[in-house]
């Protein structure tokens, strides 16, 4: 989960203008769609150290309320402490719910399988239920997981680790699911452009799709420019993985409603609501696929940020931080 704590400016603004009229389809890229971050420990005293197992009941809800909020793609962030109910739960009551279901990778006793909270164990949940869900639309090794990386755990793993551990789902794919899933990692914008070399390129060519983080509001820009600047960033990460010949995909972007104003970017409900009409808007005119973030606001972020729990498009009890039509929505 969560913001990149980086951003380059030269790179989010150079290109902007242009990239604005430059359609991203001429770039192999899927059908456009606006998805959504989903995690699930918004309710007080909820988190994922503190949390054994959420009910079944608690996600029904949540995904009952994602899904009146117009959203058909879902991208999850880990399959531990109850998170591998979301998918059969979906499929018995959503069953128009897609899914990108997210794999936790940390150092951290990485390959014991007797622990739930492992890389591996959930690794195995992943591909059991990719081969057993067609909801299952893609796999997320790792969110911002490498060592520098403002979401990486306190033992990150090595490039090499990361690459081995999507050749792992890869191989654990049975037909049909090994045509229908991409298996992926979230890069920040640090592993993607800042440590292209060493990092991006090398996982570009284990991958399915390229699929990077970006947020304006780290960079310190005003709200007014951020679409802009949204642009421009990704724009240039096209160009950069272009000799893969694979489709870039936005795994996270968003805006806080609530918070301390980081230079220019001030948080706020108003600027939210541009920033996510705006770059819906985009995503449906270059068909990129992008996910907000996110759906709840989450109360446990605070230890991890002063604007981390803000991020939501509902607030943590659930109730829409905006009146139809939602700013995500199409015009």
């Amino acid at each position: 989960m969560g913001p990149s704590a980086q951003w380059i400016r030269g790179v989010a603004l150079a290109g902007a203008a242009a990239c604005l009229l430059i359609s991203a389809g001429a770039g192999g890229q899927a059908a456009a769609f606006p998805g959504v971050n989903y995690g699930p420990f918004h309710r007080p005293g909820q988190s994922p150290e503190h949390t054994v197992r959420l009910s079944a009941e608690h996600l029904e809800a949540d995904l009952a309320a994602i899904s009146a909020a117009g959203f058909r793609v879902v991208r999850t962030f880990g399959l531990d402490n109850g998170l591998d109910q979301i998918v059969p739960i979906a499929h018995r009551r959503f069953p128009k719910m897609a899914f990108f279901i997210g794999v936790y990778v940390c150092g951290t006793g990485h390959d014991d399988s007797a622990n739930p909270h492992s890389t591996r164990s959930q690794m195995n949940a992943a591909i059991r239920l990719a081969n057993a869900y067609d909801s299952v639309e893609a796999i997320v090794v790792g969110n911002e997981c490498l060592a520098g990386e403002p979401e990486a755990c306190r033992q990150p793993v090595a490039v090499e680790q990361l690459i081995a551990d999507i050749e792992d789902v890869r191989r654990g794919l049975a037909d049909p699911a090994r045509a229908r899933v991409r298996v992926t990692t979230a890069m920040s914008m640090v592993a993607a452009v800042k440590h292209y070399e060493t990092h991006g390129r090398r996982l570009a060519a284990h991958v399915d799709a390229v699929m990077v983080n970006i947020y304006p509001f780290f960079d310190k820009l005003a709200a007014a420019d951020a679409p802009q600047a949204f642009a421009g960033a990704l724009q240039h990460v096209m160009r950069l993985y272009a000799f893969s010949g694979k489709s870039v995909i936005v795994g996270e972007t968003g805006w806080p409603s609530a918070g301390p104003a980081n230079g220019a970017a001030v948080p706020g409900r108003e600027h939210q609501a541009d920033y996510l009409r705006a770059v819906s808007r985009y995503a449906r005119a270059h068909r990129i696929e992008l996910f907000l973030f996110e759906m709840f606001d989450e109360p446990w972020k605070q230890a991890a940020e002063s604007v981390g729990p803000h991020w939501g498009l509902f607030d943590s009890g659930g109730r829409p931080k905006f009146s139809p039509p939602f700013p995500w929505a199409a015009d």
